[in-house]
C-alpha cells in the first residue's frame, strides 16, 4: 500500500485554509461589514490564538474588493523578526486610498512600530487587523472556538464524524486553539 501524502490527509493545512469562516449566531458577512463601515473601515478582529482570525481576515479581501476597496493583507507571527515588520511597514508607507491595509497579527508590533502604522493608516481607505486582545482599534468582531465547532470543521473536511467525546477532548488538550486541534488530526490520519 503506498504511503499517504500530504495532499491525501483530509486535515491537511491546505485544505484547512479552504474552510468558511463560522461566524457567531447573528453575525454575516454583512454585520461584520457595517460594523466596520461604522468604525471609519479602522477595525479589529479579536480572539486567541487559533480562533480563526487569519482565515476571517484572509476571507474579507474579496468583500472589500467588492466595495472599490485594494486589500493588501500582511502576515506577522510569533517567528516575525524586526526586518520583516520593517519591510512590511516601509510597504505601508507610500500605501494611500484605495489601498486598505489588512494586518493579521498586529500584535507582534512593538509601540514603536504600530505608531509608524497608525500613522500612515491616515492614508488609507481602511484598515482591518486582527490580534489576541482589545486596545488597538475598535473590535467588531470577537472569535472563540468550541468542542462542537471543532467537530463541524472535521465533519466537512472528511465527511464524517469524529468519535463521541474526541471534539471536546482535542479540544480542551490544544486549549481551545482549533489549528493545533486540526494539526492533532492531521498527524492522526497521517499515522493510519
Amino acid at each position: 500500500m503506498p504511503a499517504m501524502t500530504a495532499d491525501d490527509n483530509p486535515f491537511s493545512a491546505e485544505r484547512a485554509e479552504q474552510l468558511a469562516f463560522r461566524f457567531p449566531a447573528g453575525i454575516t458577512w454583512d454585520t461584520l461589514l457595517a460594523r466596520c463601515a461604522e468604525s471609519g473601515w479602522r477595525s479589529a478582529i479579536v480572539g486567541p490564538p487559533g480562533s480563526g482570525k487569519s482565515i476571517l481576515i484572509a476571507q474579507l479581501a474579496p468583500h472589500l474588493e467588492a466595495r472599490g476597496f485594494t486589500p493588501r493583507l500582511f502576515h506577522l507571527g510569533a517567528e516575525s523578526r524586526r526586518a520583516h515588520r520593517d519591510a512590511i511597514l516601509a510597504e505601508v508607507r507610500p500605501m494611500r486610498a484605495p489601498d486598505f491595509l489588512l494586518i493579521d497579527g498586529a500584535e507582534q508590533l512593538n509601540t514603536r512600530e504600530w505608531l509608524i502604522l497608525r500613522s500612515a493608516i491616515d492614508s488609507l481607505a481602511g484598515c482591518i487587523i486582527t490580534q489576541h486582545r482589545t486596545g488597538r482599534l475598535p473590535t467588531v468582531l470577537e472569535t472563540a472556538t468550541s468542542p462542537a465547532l471543532l467537530e463541524d470543521l472535521a465533519a466537512e473536511l472528511t465527511g464524517g464524524r469524529l468519535p463521541v467525546g474526541e471534539a471536546a477532548s482535542i479540544h480542551t488538550r490544544s486549549r481551545g486553539n482549533l489549528r493545533d486541534g486540526l494539526r492533532e488530526l492531521r498527524d492522526r490520519w497521517a499515522g493510519g
